[in-house]
Parts: C-alpha cells; structure tokens; sequence
C-alpha cells in the first residue's frame, strides 16, 4: 500500500479520518513540526496530506511557512525526483481563507520535490479519501502537462496533412465547441485530444480519458456519474468522470461503440450541463469540453440507426480527422527516427534501407504499429544499426500481393 503522512493538530478529526484512509494507504500521523520532519525522513511517504482546515489564518500561515522549510531541508538532505511527493493541501472553501493561504501554497508549488494540489475540507472522510486516491490521476495529469508544456509540437509529423491537422488543434483548443476526431485505430487520436487540452486555457484542469468500449452498459451511470454511499451494496461515496472532468476535458475514446441505451443518458447531460451520481436524488451541475474520437464516424453510424443522429450534433461542432499513416508516408522516417531514440535511449539508428523497407508498407496498424515494430527492432538488435533485415511486420502478407497466409490446421 502507498504510504500517507497525515499531519493534523486537530485531535478531533484524527481518527475518523485515518480509519478511512487506511482502507486504502499505510498511514502515520504526526501531531507537531518535529513530528512531521521526523516522519518525512524515517517513512519516506509518498502522499502528505495536512489538514489545515481547522486552524486560525494566521497559524496557518505559521505553518506552511515552517513546512516550506522542511520540504526544502529535506530536498537538500537527500534529493528525490521530480513527483516523488503529493502533497494534499485541506482547505476551507471560502475567499479568506484562499486570500491568506495561497501565496504560501504558491510558494510551496516552486519546490523541486512534490506536487501540490488544495482542496476543500471534506464533509466526511469517505469523500476525503476519494480525493487522495484521485491525486493518482492528478500525478498522471500533470505528467501529461509537462510533456506538452515542454515539446513544441508534441504531435510528430511534417507532412501536409499532419501541418493541417496540428493547425486545426491549435486554432481549436481554446474554443469551449466539443470535437470530435476521427480517424482509423493507431493513429493518434487520443494525442490528439490530449493537445486540445493541454495547448488550450483548461489544461490547470483535469483531462479525463475513458473508453466508451470497455464500459458495460451496467456501469455506464457510475462511471460517467459516480455513486453515493448507500446506493447499491458496499456502495461508497465516488467521483464519476463527469465530476472530474468538472472545469477540464473530458474524453470520450471510441464514442461509437457507446450502446443505444446509454446515449440518451450522456445526450441528456450535454444539453442541460446536470447529472446525478447514482443513488444520489440531487442533481449536479458539471463545466466541461467534450473531445470524441472514434475510428468509425459516428455520422455513418447514424446513417445506420447504430447511432443517435441528435447526440451526433452535440459531439461534433467541430471535426478533425486524422489521416492514416499510409496516406503520409513522408512523416514515417520522423516517427521511425523519434521511436528509436525512445526505445534505445539513442543509441541506435535506422540505415536506409530500413527505412525504405518501413516507407514500403501499408501500416494497417498505423503509428502505433510503427512503434511496435521499432521496439521489436530494438529489442532484438545489439549492433546499434538497425538494417532492413532487422524490420520485422507482424502483417508481413500485406506486403505480399494483401493475401493472408495460410494458416495449418
């Protein structure tokens, strides 16, 4: 279990609080500065969580002062990655409070050791570890921001098509209209989406992913909507992908395999911006941009009743479809040069007449093929040139007349 320093004053909200959390964490508890600094050092945490809520502004400020301190002794005692530390900020929701306390949680975010996320104090420590586990998610998010923050064009591709379509997400992303992409399987859509968020005014939010085809029709409501305690048995208090995507992205990968009797529940939650968590008789009021993809356009599902043509209207303001890889051969040596360098660190490099073997090939598998081939490429070879003979194609029958092989009984 993932190890959590709480750090309370407060003795009252101690033990409700650390009876929930160690459902899903190793938690210690430290009651004073000396406490804490002992802790960090001996458990070695990765969560901090300190429960600031309860304490008068100007204590507050006290210690956050004095834990900015010992975060940046303890980074100088002995250094650690960058997001080695969450650091779980509790606060009251009011202006004040946020007035007093955010240039100190300002400063604590300039510390090269962890990450910081506020938030307000939880009504019950049910909802307070759902935000924890959730920090997971956060880490991710902003592992994501910082690969987009840091690359220019984090989308690989010269080609006119991919100019067109990279121009296409720069002039989108700040627009609130949903998007939809489309474009085959492997071909990048999710990077695409990803983009919008992260080149665009929501990317201090969250973007929050799921796949439409691996959701049961069952588990629709609860994972789009989240659930409340009580609503079926063991049933806890969670946040749906709705809830998180609250202010951010929400994206909807293969949107098209979403079933008929599930549209209606998503539809009904794009034109009224409400939705309620399952087994919770209050509604919810939720801001976020819609990014859809599928490989098979949801306009031509419709036209064949698989589809709700209304729902297609609400997802698709705006379109971008990205081309297959075949249809942009001239980026394959880009990509195939940039997967090189990936797998082996680079120290490898593609001869000529492995990239002519790779420019050659239909790529029914797309980018995501191509990086397949060149981490087999890699994996396989030990002399730091990669030859033609080194290419392997798991569809290699595609470059032989598109005839399957045969296959022996």
């Amino acid at each position: 279990m993932k190890k959590l320093l709480y750090f309370e004053q407060d003795s009252s909200r101690i033990r409700p609080i650390v009876v929930e959390l160690s459902k899903h964490f190793e938690v210690s508890v430290a009651g004073d500065l000396l406490e804490l600094a002992a802790t960090l050092r001996q458990k070695e945490p990765r969560i901090l969580l300190f429960g600031l809520a309860s304490l008068p502004g100007a204590f507050s400020i006290h210690i956050l002062d004095r834990i900015e301190q010992i975060m940046l002794n303890l980074r100088e005692e002995k250094p650690a990655p960058r997001s080695a530390l969450s650091v779980v900020v509790m606060h009251e929701n009011d202006s004040r409070w946020q007035q007093i306390c955010e240039p100190y949680i300002a400063a604590l975010r300039e510390i090269p050791f962890c990450d910081i996320y506020v938030i307000p104090a939880a009504t019950n420590p049910d909802e307070l570890a759902v935000s924890i586990i959730n920090i997971k998610r956060a880490n991710r998010h902003l592992r994501t921001a910082r690969m987009f923050a840091t690359a220019e064009v984090p989308i690989i591709g010269n080609s006119t098509k991919m100019r067109h379509v990279i121009e296409q997400i720069r002039t989108y992303a700040d627009k609130h209209h949903p998007v939809l992409i489309v474009g085959e399987t492997g071909t990048g859509k999710e990077l695409a989406a990803r983009a919008l968020h992260f080149w665009g005014k929501r990317s201090h939010h969250h973007f929050v992913a799921l796949n439409c085809a691996t959701i049961p029709e069952t588990l629709f409501e609860s994972e789009m909507f989240g659930t409340e305690r009580g609503a079926y048995t063991d049933a806890s208090t969670r946040m749906g992908a709705i809830e998180q995507a609250d202010n951010g992205t929400l994206f909807l990968d293969e949107i098209g395999s979403l079933s008929l009797a599930s549209q209606p529940r998503l539809l009904r939650v794009l034109e009224t911006g409400e939705y309620r968590r399952l087994g919770d008789p209050h509604p919810h009021s939720a801001q976020f941009r819609l990014v859809s993809a599928s490989c098979i356009n949801p306009i031509d599902l419709a036209a064949k009743n698989k589809f709700r043509s209304d729902l297609v209207y609400r997802i698709a303001d705006l379109v971008i479809e990205i081309p297959p890889l075949r249809h942009r051969a001239e980026d394959i040596p880009l990509l195939a040069a940039h997967f090189c360098s990936h797998f082996s660190k680079g120290a490898f490099s593609l001869e000529q007449n492995a990239l002519d073997k790779l420019c050659a090939y239909h790529w029914p598998g797309n980018v995501r093929e191509l990086r397949s081939v060149i981490a087999r490429a890699c994996a396989n070879n030990s002399t730091g040139r990669i030859f033609a003979d080194d290419i392997q194609f798991l569809y290699q029958w595609k470059l032989e007349g598109n005839a399957q092989p045969e296959v022996s009984a």
